[in-house]
């Protein structure tokens, strides 16, 4: 009987921290989420002054030092199901069914359409978002 109360105490010390951790987790993702959206917001005018300024570098001075750079790049989109299939279809017409393969091999996914890939235990925590309310300036 004791062995599964101490078993009972340790898998609540040890919840106990993982929640913790938990929160402090969630919190820092709040916090690089304001950071990141700051960021996007000057460098949106950065790229603006040197866009309209002809400016390709900025050359920093101080502890830090290096520079800072503008370049244009082309980003493809992400390729979508649906394009992969109707390409192939088009390429194979008349092999349909080594499309349907080609697809099951290309989502990684048996003949009984169970996924291939690897399974991992994973524990997950659900957190009620917190209600807004509304406050009215009484001005």
């Amino acid at each position: 009987m004791e062995n599964a109360e101490t078993n009972t105490t340790q898998v609540k010390e040890a919840l106990t921290h993982w929640i913790r951790i938990d929160d402090e987790i969630r919190e820092l993702r709040s916090q690089i989420k304001k950071l990141q959206e700051e960021k996007t917001r000057h460098g949106d005018r950065v790229l603006m002054f040197m866009r309209d300024n002809s400016v390709d570098d900025f050359k920093l001075e101080g502890s830090s030092g290096g520079s800072i750079s503008r370049s244009l790049r082309t980003i493809k989109p992400a390729i979508k199901r649906n394009t992969i299939r109707t390409q192939l279809l088009l390429h194979f017409a008349d092999q349909p069914q080594k499309v349907s393969d080609a697809l099951k091999a290309i989502e990684g996914v048996d003949d009984d359409m169970t996924s291939t890939g690897i399974q991992r235990e994973i524990l997950t925590r659900r957190v009620p978002r917190k209600t807004r309310t509304m406050e009215l300036s009484t001005s």
